[in-house]
């Protein structure tokens, strides 16, 4: 892994020094009637993807698909990632925000071994056929699995994902079918993403010079996981990156907990993100403030990453650390007082996103 990490980076630059440089919405408008290189982020609470062209994110949550006997006007007016309807080797599933709003059951869980995980394959053929504009679009994919999960699972799923695939998305007499394939898959450690994003261009080559010759540190707290990752002159050192269970899904227990001690009422934890989101809730009709009770479960989250992270870390081996992923945004202000090497990235929620999809480009432009 480490050899891979180093070299593909350096190969990519190799290849852009003969090549002119041109932006992604140049390289996109080459190619894009056949083949799209693709950056998909699969969390646990949202999937993030990228085209180059297209930047989208929805709830990671499956639910089982049903008629609607109703459908109002507004239904109509949302756009196409607020209605997900996808069918999928005969079985109908709602997804996303559909899923929470109209599935009496939905799940947010993903298996750690998502090669025979459903929700996972359903999660990324929605997200694969939301950027299908083309009959028999191809796609070359990067995508990320915690670090702790990478070096048992990363072939398998990498071989899982190619193929050719069949995917109705819409209901009620109104099906769409898209057909389209993977024809190749590069998974790696999650918070690389991030990393790649900064020393990389849109067209996958090197820019960042500096950093690719650092000591990094990666932080990227998402729903389920916090991965801490670690990066000398690019090589992903294996002894110091770990996964931990502590992240935003720890603070929605809190909060969960509390509501049913303060207000006798249960959520789903996909429910409470739209209520984490607001710091409010409305029952019965009045709205209540959590703000107090969102902020103490931010800061005892904050509170125990730390003490994980200096159990194994000590900052001051790191040039920089960088923070990122959607709890690394939620929790920076406990987090960046206590490290002064560390900073957050810019829109940390879609770094990995943007990290996986500027490599494909760079790995992958060869096969355009």
């Amino acid at each position: 892994m480490a050899l891979w990490t180093s070299t593909t980076v350096t190969d990519v630059t190799k290849k852009e020094e003969n090549d002119k440089v041109t932006s992604p919405a140049e390289k996109e408008d080459s190619w894009s009637t056949s083949k799209k290189n693709v950056g998909i982020d699969l969390g646990y609470g949202f999937v993030k993807l990228m085209d180059g062209a297209n930047e989208l994110i929805f709830p990671s949550v499956v639910g089982v698909g049903k008629e609607i006997k109703f459908l109002s006007d507004s239904f109509f007016q949302k756009n196409e990632v607020e209605n997900l309807v996808v069918t999928y080797e005969d079985r109908q599933y709602f997804v996303g925000n559909l899923a929470v709003r109209q599935s009496d059951i939905a799940s947010r869980s993903l298996d750690q071994n998502r090669v025979t995980d459903k929700n996972a394959k359903i999660l990324l053929l929605t997200a694969l056929g939301l950027l299908a504009k083309w009959d028999n679009q191809i796609f070359n994919i990067v995508t990320g699995l915690p670090t702790d999960l990478f070096g048992a699972y990363y072939m398998d799923w990498s071989k899982s994902i190619k193929g050719q695939y069949e995917v109705a998305f819409g209901s009620n007499g109104s099906k769409k079918v898209k057909k389209f394939s993977v024809k190749e898959a590069r998974i790696i450690p999650q918070p690389f993403g991030t990393l790649y994003d900064q020393i990389l261009t849109g067209t996958g080559a090197q820019t960042q010079q500096e950093l690719a010759r650092l000591v990094v540190g990666i932080v990227d707290i998402g729903f389920r996981t916090t991965d801490f990752a670690v990066a000398n002159e690019l090589e992903f050192i294996d002894h110091l990156s770990f996964s931990t269970n502590t992240a935003l899904s720890s603070a929605y227990r809190i909060i969960g907990a509390r509501l049913r001690e303060d207000y006798k009422i249960d959520k789903e934890n996909h429910e409470l993100d739209r209520i984490v989101e607001q710091g409010a809730i409305r029952i019965a009709g009045k709205s209540y403030d959590l703000t107090g009770m969102k902020k103490d479960a931010y800061e005892q989250v904050a509170t125990k990453i730390i003490t994980e992270m200096d159990s194994r870390w000590d900052y001051r081996d790191f040039d920089v650390i960088l923070l990122t992923g959607g709890g690394g945004k939620a929790l920076s202000e406990y987090l960046l007082p206590h490290f002064p090497n560390m900073r957050l990235v810019d829109r940390p929620q879609h770094a990995n996103t943007r990290g996986f999809q500027k490599m494909a480009n760079g790995v992958f432009s060869d096969k355009h």
